[in-house]
């Protein structure tokens, strides 16, 4: 599930129109009907977002557009979460609440704040899953953290870094204007690199009682929005995907994932598995289910589960289950039982 609320919508549309473009004439260009802009509950998928940040752009000719929009957006642009990112006590807990609720305001990204000894990390991760972010909604994401800091704390805050997924747009003004000198482009992260120490820094507009009914209605809000998919869940999708194509590879499984191989393992590492451990119980799922409710021969059953020799799928299906695959077919297997649901031995076919 990756949405955007209708306030992200109404933030670009008013920030577009404080340039000069009619709202009626960015809402058309983006195939957004204005009645939707009504609804408070309104959620938008994330393409139709980067639809309207491109409009935007293009109705204005900036190349720096959600870059000044991050600078004027009001502190309620984003409705309570603006309010309670405000009234955190120091700069690190205005940046923990906009983690724990960001997915009040979009369903999909996620911010992670990350430490190294002296080394702070603001990291944006993309969706999972769908289009990619635009680069105007990246740069409007990671400008809002920097004017956060300057509202809040120090006004003369300037990152050390700033890196970017996306290549370097044609002018560089506004950003170096935000950013500072040190902007990187077509890099591995979208992240802003500064002092540890910061995040320790008191903010000036500090309300904790306040702070506190925010918790409880974001708490709210974030609870009546659906379920997203758990990570092991997403891996799980990007194994079987892979599986068409024969024996699934951490690297191909981390692209579907949008994510490194390194962080892909050590998720999965955070979750007490392994990549070779959810290919055998998800090999073992899709085996039974197969031979039981299709008409594949157990040489396709192995193609589809990936195996290169229907032998080694033979050894696995009998491991699982122990059975082989025709005297599970014939019902002699289905009648003892379905795969073991103890933690599967190592397979020698198995992912590393």
């Amino acid at each position: 599930m990756s949405d955007i609320s209708v306030k992200v919508f109404q933030a670009i549309v008013a920030g577009a129109a404080a340039e000069g473009v009619a709202p009626a004439d960015l809402l058309a260009a983006a195939g957004v009907d204005p009645a939707d802009l009504a609804d408070p509950d309104r959620r938008f998928p994330r393409a139709v977002e980067a639809r309207l940040w491109c409009e935007a752009a293009r109705l204005l000719r900036d190349d720096g557009f959600g870059l000044r929009l991050a600078e004027r957006l009001p502190v309620g642009g984003l409705g309570a979460l603006g309010f309670a990112v405000r009234s955190s006590a120091t700069v690190g807990e205005a940046y923990a609440r906009a983690a724990r609720y960001l997915r009040v305001v979009a369903s999909g990204p996620s911010l992670e704040i990350r430490t190294d000894g002296d080394v702070a990390r603001l990291r944006h991760e993309p969706p999972r899953s769908g289009p990619s972010p635009s680069r105007h909604a990246v740069e409007f994401f990671l400008g809002t953290l920097v004017v956060l800091a300057r509202r809040g704390a120090d006004p003369a805050f300037t990152p050390a870094a700033a890196r970017f997924r996306h290549a370097a747009p044609a002018r560089l003004d506004e950003h170096r204007r935000l950013f500072g000198a040190s902007l990187r482009f077509g890099e591995a992260q979208d992240e802003l690199v500064f002092e540890r120490a910061f995040l320790a820094r008191p903010q000036a507009h500090a309300e904790p009682a306040l702070c506190e009914v925010l918790d409880q209605h974001l708490a709210s809000l974030a609870a009546a929005l659906p379920a997203e998919a758990s990570f092991l869940d997403r891996a799980r999708a990007a194994i079987a995907a892979e599986l068409a194509h024969g024996e699934p590879a951490l690297p191909a499984i981390a692209a579907r994932l949008r994510m490194s191989p390194r962080s892909v393992q050590r998720r999965l590492k955070e979750e007490g598995t392994s990549l070779s451990a959810l290919l055998d119980r998800l090999r073992a799922d899709l085996a039974v289910r197969y031979l039981s409710e299709s008409r594949d021969s157990i040489s396709e059953v192995a193609f589809l589960l990936g195996f290169s020799e229907v032998s080694t799928f033979h050894r696995a299906f009998k491991r699982w289950t122990g059975v082989t695959p025709a005297a599970y077919r014939r019902g002699a297997g289905g009648a003892r039982r379905g795969p073991d649901r103890a933690a599967p031995r190592h397979s020698s076919n198995s992912a590393s």
